[in-house]
């Protein structure tokens, strides 16, 4: 008699059970979740489409989703891209997207041997976007500039890294990037500086106070010393990042 009800009560909750589909949720959140994944992972975004069929239409569609979609984790793709790879970098590019924006502008500017003077303005958009490795090249660029207002624009940028505390961070993944991908050659796009962007003599800034220009992180990196040495000292790297004579 138990066994009789109990299946009976099995059947009948069976019969009110719902199934329920990702394809029931609401076209927001989907967005949203998507936006979450675009924003983590190239590969999981890529992926996330065989989920469903309203998944598979908005990453092909929607240009906001293919504009945030992040290559952070995955940079082999967008540097050295297979054939599949190229389809949907390609539509990350027409959507404006910062990381195949400021790839695209760094090979053409540092093209060997002739560079394009277009890759400096991706890289100058990418930089603006808010793009930090963007901002570190584009910064540095415009700080060798004898030019007051470029350099004036070329700190703005760079300061902006260092008060994010993320200076040597940056420097060290543009580092990685051209070493492992780019190998970069001298091509006369970008000129030494010849004079020093502090004009103070002697400086008490940094440079003299820590003796040595030796930061172990970027917590070291403290902008209540002299800036301008700070940056004096930085182009210095960066020139020898991208074999500038």
């Amino acid at each position: 008699m138990a066994s009789t009800m109990r299946s009976e009560i099995e059947r009948s909750e069976s019969n009110n059970t719902m199934e329920v589909s990702i394809e029931m949720l609401p076209e927001s959140l989907l967005l949203e979740v998507l936006a979450k994944v675009a924003s983590e992972s190239v590969v999981d975004f890529n992926n996330v489409k065989v989920c469903s069929q309203k998944f598979c239409k908005f990453t092909t569609e929607e240009n906001d989703l293919l504009k945030i979609v992040s290559f952070e984790e995955y940079p082999k793709i967008l540097w050295e891209p297979t054939k599949h790879a190229l389809a949907i970098i390609k539509r990350c590019e027409e959507s404006g997207n910062p990381d195949v924006l400021f790839s695209k502008g760094l090979r053409e500017y540092f093209n060997y041997p002739n560079g394009n003077i277009g890759g400096l303005e991706k890289l100058k958009i990418t930089a603006e976007s808010g793009h930090k490795l963007a901002k570190y090249v584009y910064g540095l660029i415009m700080l060798s500039s004898e030019n007051n207002e470029s350099m004036q624009e070329g700190i703005e940028h760079i300061r902006f890294l260092k008060m994010a505390k993320c200076v040597m961070h940056t420097r060290n993944k543009i580092d990685e990037i051209t070493k492992k991908y780019l190998f970069i050659y001298y091509n006369g796009m970008l000129v030494r500086r010849q004079t020093r962007v502090c004009k103070s003599k002697p400086c008490k800034g940094w440079g003299l106070r820590r003796g040595k220009w030796i930061m172990m992180n970027d917590e070291d990196d403290d902008l209540s010393y002299c800036e301008y040495c700070r940056w004096d000292h930085e182009l210095e790297i960066f020139y020898q990042i991208f074999r500038v004579r």
